[in-house]
């Protein structure tokens, strides 16, 4: 054994890191140390096999331990002699490869017989398939269960079984990345300690507001809906949560086969390189870094591309934080400025979260533009998979009442209009919240979205995504007096005195007014969407 003032460790590259090793080595029973630098993985390894188990919880809890993974991304895990023998007879690939002998940078000769050992693959192999065996055979079982249960339409106890599901999965993919469970935490917890460990895992489940998880939260409503006596009919999300199992799954076997490889040839296997997707033309190319420079963009899908004349509408779906409509318009306007006016832009955004939750309404809309054959940014290849319904029953909510506002809107609009007095006080203002109310309730009936209070022009033009043969309309816009949407987005403020209008400028908006209305009836009431009014009624 060598003395402590000649101990070194030149592996671990650090200072402070050794002058811990060695006055543990030298106030207590340390029999080995393993140390495995990872060339593609956020941490390395260093496993210490010491006699005591009571030392090795104790010194598994200690601050050093935390802070040498905070700063240094050394993971330290202190394993009992006793338990990595067993381990390694159970086929704990784990075990197996960061307990070699080539990762020894310690060994106390005075514990040669604890010292731990391992075997030559051919030895190992037989241990290394029982131990994938078995967690493939209790995982067949868990996985039959939750089929019964489907089959029997107990929602409740299906997502209850699909939390132990994904509690069993994690527990192996602790085992597997970080050498131990941890039983205590819950599940959000124990996903994002993994997330560090496997990036991969944020596709798979959606954050809330709160800092869980979309998933998570459901398997918590179903155990309060039990222990009320209440049934919770969420069988929709049953692939969801599916897809979101079978991927953990797919991990597990994933690395299973890695550790073979290491194990039977000694090499680490490449990791794949994000590539974001790079927009095609000049013009779209702006408009993406435009967003980056001013937002916090985490993906942007192009999902659709008009041309109208000589001028070429580009809509995006940014998902991402802290968008609201005026950073929009404000970006909007940026990237005008910057493609000199040749194109116009129709940018949409939510962030996952938002999407996640109204997926139950606008599945429908999202489903069509969130593909990867439109994204052409994303800040990272982990982010999530949004959860799709499955059944998915597309539904126009409150359709009723928006169609009536609108309606109500136009009536009002056309009772100033005509006013035989002259007097056409808010006139302006009527006529473009109506026009904001129709196209809102023509898209969410064309598409089943409804947009947000977005400016005029990106209103109309999500009306020619959602209805091409809408542009035949467009000559309406182009004859008015004078610059149509600017208008429209001035005049959404209340003013308390009377308009200067000419006549012909009063006929253009009826002219307008009548048409659009005309529209969305034929949307709305012959579509089926909506009950004709009485004239009773309307007169009420």
């Amino acid at each position: 054994m060598k003395t402590l003032e000649k101990l070194t460790f030149p592996k671990l590259e650090n200072e402070y890191l050794e002058n811990i090793l060695r006055e543990l080595a030298g106030k207590y029973n340390i029999v080995q140390m393993f140390f495995t630098r990872e060339q593609f993985s956020v941490f390395s390894k260093l496993i210490i096999n010491i006699e005591s188990s009571i030392d090795a919880q104790k010194h598994q809890h200690a601050k050093w331990v935390r802070k040498v993974k905070e700063h240094l991304h050394i993971d330290v895990l202190f394993i009992f002699t006793s338990k990595i023998r067993h381990h390694y007879s159970l086929g704990d690939p784990f075990k197996a490869f960061y307990c070699r002998e080539s990762a020894v940078i310690y060994q106390n000769n005075e514990f040669a017989d604890s010292a731990f050992k391992t075997v030559e693959w051919k030895k190992f192999k037989k241990r290394f398939n029982e131990f994938e065996n078995n967690f493939h055979h209790d995982h067949q079982l868990h996985k039959w269960q939750i089929k019964n249960l489907i089959s029997e339409g107990s929602s409740n106890s299906v997502f209850t079984s699909y939390s132990r599901l994904i509690e069993y999965d994690l527990q192996w993919l602790e085992e597997l990345y970080i050498g131990n469970r941890s039983d205590s935490a819950d599940l959000n917890e124990r996903i994002n300690n993994l997330i560090r460990y496997i990036p991969v895992i944020q596709k798979y489940f959606i954050k809330t507001t709160k800092g869980g998880y979309y998933l998570i939260d459901l398997f918590e409503q179903a155990k309060e809906a039990s222990s009320d006596e209440e049934a919770m009919y969420r069988n929709e999300m049953f692939n969801a949560v599916g897809n979101a199992e079978e991927s953990l799954y797919g991990l597990i076997g994933d690395r299973f086969n890695e550790f073979r490889k290491l194990i039977k040839k000694g090499y680490a296997l490449k990791q794949e390189v994000l590539c974001d997707a790079e927009p095609k033309d000049k013009v779209l190319e702006t408009a993406v870094q435009t967003i980056l420079d001013s937002a916090d963009a985490e993906q942007i899908y192009f999902y659709n591309k008009a041309v109208n004349h000589s001028k070429t509408a580009y809509y995006l779906l940014i998902i991402g934080d802290s968008l609201g409509n005026e950073k929009l318009k404000s970006i909007t306007n940026t990237i005008k400025s910057r493609t000199e006016g040749r194109s116009s832009f129709v940018l949409i955004s939510h962030s996952r979260c938002w999407i996640q939750n109204n997926l139950y309404e606008y599945q429908n809309f999202f489903q069509k533009i969130i593909k990867e054959d439109f994204l052409i940014y994303s800040s990272n290849m982990n982010h999530p998979d949004f959860h799709w319904e499955s059944p998915h029953r597309p539904y126009h909510g409150d359709i009723d009442f928006y169609y009536r506002w609108t309606e109500q809107s136009f009536r009002q609009f056309s009772m100033i209009a005509n006013n035989a007095d002259g007097n056409y006080c808010g006139l302006t203002t009527i006529f473009s919240l109506f026009f904001m109310s129709f196209c809102r309730t023509y898209i969410f009936a064309k598409t089943h979205y409804m947009p947000n209070y977005l400016p005029s022009q990106t209103l109309w033009e999500l009306c020619i995504y959602a209805e091409p043969d809408m542009i035949k309309n467009s000559y309406l816009t182009e004859q008015f007096w004078t610059g149509f949407f600017p208008f429209l987005d001035r005049n959404r403020a209340v003013f308390n005195w009377s308009s200067r209008l000419a006549t012909e400028e009063i006929n253009q908006m009826k002219v307008i007014a009548e048409k659009l209305m005309d529209e969305l009836s034929l949307a709305v009431v012959e579509g089926g969407l909506v009950k004709k009014i009485e004239q009773n009624d309307s007169a009420n």
